[in-house]
């Protein structure tokens, strides 16, 4: 399936915001509040069986977080990235780790490297930062040990 093709397909169920090509994946965004529903049907009508991948990106100048989800076909060969901004103030989502397993591991780094809150996960908490280091890789963070940095 082409591009094109996928995109016509998940537009007919899910209301798609914005879509490009990137290196022939079809790239969509969506609003946070229809993830669950899109991700079913990828899984179910689509054939995406797997969650390979899941990050953010923080968009401190427009104050959003970007979720970015990366599915692949194990069927079809077709691979999709979906989107989904979240302000960055109250950066939570639903969580799909009941959809796709692999969710799991993805969404606790994301929430200790960025902060953001997958709602009714089984088991959010930090993998390995100690708990007075938060969200180190938004754009903001500061932290004492990182500010005397040796000059190189």
């Amino acid at each position: 399936m082409n591009y094109q093709e996928l995109l016509t397909k998940i537009k007919e169920r899910i209301n798609v915001l914005e879509a490009r090509e990137d290196l022939s994946i079809l790239n969509a965004s969506i609003e946070k509040s229809k993830i669950r529903e899109a991700m079913q049907f990828l899984k179910q009508g689509l054939n995406f069986d797997h969650l390979n991948f899941l990050t953010a990106i923080d968009l401190i100048a427009n104050n959003q977080i970007e979720l970015v989800y990366h599915l692949y076909s194990y069927k079809t060969g077709n691979r999709v990235v979906i989107r989904v901004k979240l302000e960055r103030e109250k950066s939570e989502i639903k969580t799909i780790s009941d959809i796709f397993r692999t969710a799991e591991w993805h969404e606790r780094e994301t929430y200790e490297m960025f902060g953001v809150k997958f709602l009714n996960h089984p088991d959010l908490r930090k993998l390995l930062l100690p708990d007075e280091i938060e969200m180190p890789l938004r754009k903001d963070f500061t932290h004492p040990d990182f500010e005397k940095l040796p000059e190189i």
